[in-house]
């Protein structure tokens, strides 16, 4: 918002979702106000991730300084449900990106999206992310992606795809959007946002700086309409030189995580190196999406053989973001989901973006991240994980004896939970009903694996 209110030339803003919803409207408020000034507004949205939100989108592009474009969107607005089914193979590759660029000066890029959820002012479920801003020859970097993905054909304006509405529409969402910033502005979630100690540090000029070198890695736009087996242009494989180059340790943070075979052989290695392997991945308490922990769980057992140390972030906790708890958040009545990308390779090498380790992120969708180099960075994140993990997740362990053949071994999995009273053992996920553990296990027989 802040950073909206002070562009003074352009706007280029890229989301994967973007609600109808109270930040939702905050956000278009902003973006309008922008536009009034003069700014240039580009607004790039997956269409997937902006159903409730067509009539808003058309109507902001009636302002003459906003372009709106859909990146590979459904064709028949009100069939959306039938289009997926006839059109699944095109309609299933998304595009996950999300960053914010003002002026050309600064940028935000992270796992963040437009909506209650993602900014604590959600009823029910939050996430907790994690988000980079920078500033420098970077910006430059995003730019280019972003301008890559809207100049590309699979993004198509939202004039093409919806009526267009009427001088009267813009006006009327004008006063609406007026209405709902004063009702916000009282409110006891704005009151929250005005006393944290970001907003703070933005008024009195104290945001910390971390210098560096870095750099943008992204997937290439067209990754959604090729060959999932073409992988020269995926962020997946920029990747690759980092994990080659780390020597001591490796911390891994991602809400979504199926490493696969190939990801266990790898990590697997890593470990046989003497490398250090930490993970962080949501429990199934704390998991939004319970098809993804299905395809995550038979992976456990071989990563804690493989010497992984495995992790999973309890309900109502924030391992990443301003290390509150739950009842002391901005949205105090909900729980928190783990929604964090966040992988630091010995602790001076840092990768901030929209890539989950699933099949989903790194072959289906498309992604984007920045790389920097920071050592008191990577080290502060390093401690932060040390001072948090326990309170703020359960560790997996593994409990019985190797045999002498692999096929014999019996293992029993354990999550063990560290409280003020001391440890509790669980011997099955913690504070999750029958049922759906049950309907977990099932899960995990389908063969779906590529599509989470």
């Amino acid at each position: 918002m802040a950073l909206a209110e002070s562009a003074e030339r352009s706007l280029d803003i890229q989301y994967y979702i973007w609600h109808n919803d109270e930040i939702g409207e905050l956000f278009a408020a902003a973006l309008l106000r922008a536009a009034d000034r003069g700014v240039r507004v580009r607004l790039l949205l997956d269409d997937w991730g902006v159903y409730d939100a067509d009539e808003l989108l058309s109507t902001l592009e009636m302002h003459p300084n906003i372009d709106v474009r859909l990146f590979n969107p459904f064709r028949f607005r009100s069939l959306r449900k039938i289009e997926t089914l006839l059109s699944f193979s095109r309609i299933n590759r998304r595009m996950h990106n999300k960053s914010f660029i003002a002026d050309n000066q600064i940028t935000i890029v992270g796992g963040r999206n437009i909506g209650n959820e993602y900014f604590d002012a959600h009823d029910a479920v939050n996430f907790s992310d994690f988000d980079v801003l920078a500033i420098g020859p970077l910006v430059r970097e995003v730019s280019d992606a972003f301008d890559r993905y809207w100049n590309s054909d699979i993004a198509v304006p939202v004039r093409d795809l919806i009526s267009p509405p009427t001088d009267a529409d813009l006006t009327n969402l004008r006063t609406d959007l007026s209405e709902h910033i004063r009702e916000m502005t009282d409110s006891s979630y704005m009151k929250q946002v005005r006393q944290s100690d970001l907003v703070s540090s933005l008024k009195q000029g104290q945001v910390r700086l971390y210098w560096g070198d870095a750099h943008v890695i992204y997937d290439d736009p067209e990754k959604v309409v090729t060959s999932t087996q073409e992988r020269d242009t995926h962020l997946i494989t920029r990747l690759g030189p980092l994990l080659q180059d780390t020597d001591e340790e490796l911390i891994i943070i991602s809400p979504y995580f199926i490493p696969g075979k190939r990801g266990v052989a790898q990590f697997s290695k890593l470990t046989s190196k003497g490398i250090r392997v930490r993970v962080l991945t949501n429990s199934l308490a704390s998991n939004d999406v319970g098809l993804v922990y299905a395809g995550y769980k038979p992976y456990i057992i071989p990563m804690l053989k493989a010497g992984v140390e495995l992790y999973e972030a309890k309900p109502g906790t924030n391992i990443t973001g301003n290390g509150k708890t739950d009842t002391d958040r901005i949205g105090s009545s909900s729980r928190s989901s783990l929604h964090t990308k966040l992988y630091v390779f010995d602790q001076e090498k840092i990768f901030v973006g929209s890539l989950n380790l699933d099949p989903r992120s790194t072959v289906l969708n498309t992604e984007l991240g920045i790389v920097f180099t920071n050592k008191e960075f990577g080290e502060l994140i390093a401690k932060e994980w040390q001072n948090r993990i326990r309170r703020t997740s359960y560790q997996l362990r593994l409990v019985g004896e190797p045999k002498a053949s692999e096929e014999d071994d019996i293992f029993r999995l354990r999550w063990i939970e560290y409280t003020e009273d001391g440890i509790i053992e669980h011997k099955v996920e913690p504070y999750v009903g029958f049922w759906r553990r049950l309907g977990i296990d099932f899960l995990g027989f389908l063969p779906i694996e590529s599509q989470l």
